[in-house]
């Protein structure tokens, strides 16, 4: 009989972090029952191999090792959900954590209202002794039903949705934004922007079952100028293959509005060809009449200068010079942005 959930996890090296999501998963599939979870564990060319580094630590959870040579998280997910059999999909990153309810819950979900999507509310997750977490309530999801709201607006954390699993394969099969190493700081965001067109019913589970671990270890995350440049390459490449249809010029014109607020959120100093390109994504995207692009003082601005000019003048006005958020130095941002074309 094949298992209700697989549990994808892609892994790098850093087995701490991968022994607290591994006993999280193995209490979390506890209460499916027994059959009832599968755990992929992907090794990314971690040397020695995750399997060595984990020798000897009970993981409380068959895991289905797959390893592969070193080609990033976004293909290692890919790995692990070609390997799947459950009917629902759960992606985490080694350093996830998820609520002991969590699984028992979404499946409750999926089943009750025939759903492609389930996600709930973020906790907040103290990492205990032995590999164990204690979770609290954390913040509110948004809460829709609307495909691109949900990815764009939204957008929970990579861990927070459950799929359905022939939803995830038959989208992912010809994925709209092309692979592209360079993308892998926003994972995420790449399988979000390749599931925008493709329609899906989405339910809301009111619990908070989704923790980022709360590990010193460096992360993507911590270089925001890095999340950027690869979101700017994964929007780039959906404006580009966008399929031309009625009914994803909803998500074209909101993808163009994510891509301005993420422009008038930059340093009013920062680098001025990336400045301009992440603009250039709106510029080219559909407008949508309904789309609000800021608050009353904005949208007051735009009407005596355009919403462009108007953008610059409150990043000038309101916005923070680089050097109070940077996380590069001159010399290391000037290579990173290279890497990216800018």
């Amino acid at each position: 009989m094949s298992p209700l959930f697989s549990v994808v996890i892609p892994g790098y090296n850093r087995p701490e972090p991968l022994k607290h999501t591994l006993r999280s998963v193995a209490a979390a599939a506890y209460g499916v029952g027994e059959g009832g979870v599968e755990t992929i564990l992907v090794d990314d060319g971690s040397a020695p191999s995750l399997e060595k580094q984990l020798a000897g630590f009970e993981t409380c959870v068959e895991i289905h090792h797959l390893r592969q040579p070193n080609q990033g998280s976004i293909i290692a997910r890919l790995t692990g959900l070609h390997a799947a059999t459950g009917k629902f999909v759960l992606f985490l990153d080694s350093d996830d954590l998820i609520h002991p309810e969590k699984l028992l819950r979404h499946l409750a979900a999926h089943r009750t209202h025939q759903t492609d999507i389930v996600y709930d509310d973020m906790a907040i997750a103290t990492l205990q002794a032995d590999h164990d977490s204690l979770f609290s309530d954390g913040e509110r999801v948004l809460t829709t039903n609307d495909v691109p709201d949900f990815f764009l607006r939204a957008q929970p954390a990579p861990h927070c949705p459950s799929y359905r699993r022939a939803y995830l394969t038959a989208a992912l099969n010809a994925p709209i934004v092309p692979l592209d190493r360079r993308m892998d700081p926003a994972g995420d965001i790449w399988l979000y922007y390749n599931l925008l067109c493709h329609p899906a019913k989405i339910v809301k589970v009111d619990q908070h079952l989704t923790a980022v671990g709360p590990h010193p270890n460096e992360r993507f995350s911590q270089h925001w100028e890095t999340l950027g440049a690869a979101a700017l390459l994964v929007a780039e490449g959906f404006q580009r293959r966008r399929p031309s249809t009625p009914s994803t010029i909803h998500a074209g014109a909101l993808v163009g509005a994510v891509a301005f607020e993420s422009w008038r959120r930059l340093p009013h100093d920062f680098h001025h060809g990336f400045s301009e390109r992440l603009l250039a994504v709106w510029r080219n995207s559909p407008k949508g009449t309904e789309i609000n692009l800021g608050g009353p003082v904005f949208r007051g601005l735009s009407l005596v200068l355009g919403p462009v000019n108007a953008g610059r003048l409150l990043r000038r006005l309101r916005g923070k010079p680089y050097a109070t958020c940077r996380t590069f130095t001159t010399l290391e941002l000037k290579r990173m942005l290279a890497a990216y074309g800018l």
